[in-house]
């Protein structure tokens, strides 16, 4: 009899426990209406978000501010020149042509043209093509940089003409008969002098004197530069 009360009394204690805890109100919170002008009761109010309108293009054009930030003007903007290989200076005549290498060349105090160091260009020159109706060409030469010892072979159509030219600072040079077409005139370099690479300038000029084609070189011991003179018919 003792073994059946001791389970029934635990049975009707979890009984009244969980009685408790079920009768206990529940809790809730409670928003009110709210209500409106003419006493009718109505939602929470919600938030306007009106879109922004995107300025014109004179709205941005007048003012140097975009959503609050201030930005430069295209007027006020450092923009580099676009970058070329080719030179975009226009010349009336190849002498202005020639005027303009020159005188890049002479304005070039800290390069290879007077560097010690320096052993000028590796690969052959080519200085372009010219015409004339004269029937010779005078071929003048100088050591445009500081005299140093400059020697240059100077050939036509692939003859020696001169074998070992002294490069001086003052000009010297041949004269040469052409023949109808191409005539091609190369000087190669035979040393480099004592203060850089074999540095020359050159002139050609028709029969009365007329300037037709010239140049400047930074060469390389063994290195050619040539040019092409076209004798018209």
């Amino acid at each position: 009899m003792k073994h059946v009360f001791i389970p029934l009394t635990f049975l009707c204690i979890s009984t009244s426990v969980w009685s408790q805890i079920d009768d206990k109100p529940q809790l809730s919170l409670s928003i009110p209406a709210i209500e409106s002008e003419n006493g009718k009761a109505t939602e929470t109010n919600s938030l306007n978000i009106e879109p922004l309108e995107a300025p014109t293009v004179n709205e941005l054009d007048a003012s140097n501010k975009v959503n609050g930030l201030t930005v430069s003007k295209r007027d006020n903007l450092n923009v580099e020149e676009e970058f070329s290989m080719f030179n975009k200076k226009k010349f009336a005549n190849p002498a202005e042509l020639f005027q303009d290498n020159l005188s890049k060349q002479l304005e070039m105090p800290n390069t290879e043209a007077v560097n010690p160091n320096a052993v000028g260009s590796l690969v052959d020159q080519y200085f372009g093509d010219f015409e004339t109706k004269s029937g010779k060409v005078n071929i003048i030469y100088r050591d445009h940089q500081a005299f140093d010892g400059d020697r240059v072979m100077v050939y036509v159509n692939d003859d020696i003409i001169k074998s070992n030219v002294l490069l001086t600072s003052g000009f010297s040079g041949i004269t040469v008969d052409l023949q109808p077409g191409l005539n091609k005139i190369e000087f190669q370099a035979l040393n480099t002098g004592s203060s850089g690479p074999n540095t020359a300038e050159f002139r050609i000029l028709d029969d009365d004197g007329n300037f037709i084609a010239g140049n400047t070189w930074n060469l390389a011991k063994g290195v050619k530069g040539s040019i092409i003179i076209v004798k018209q018919q």
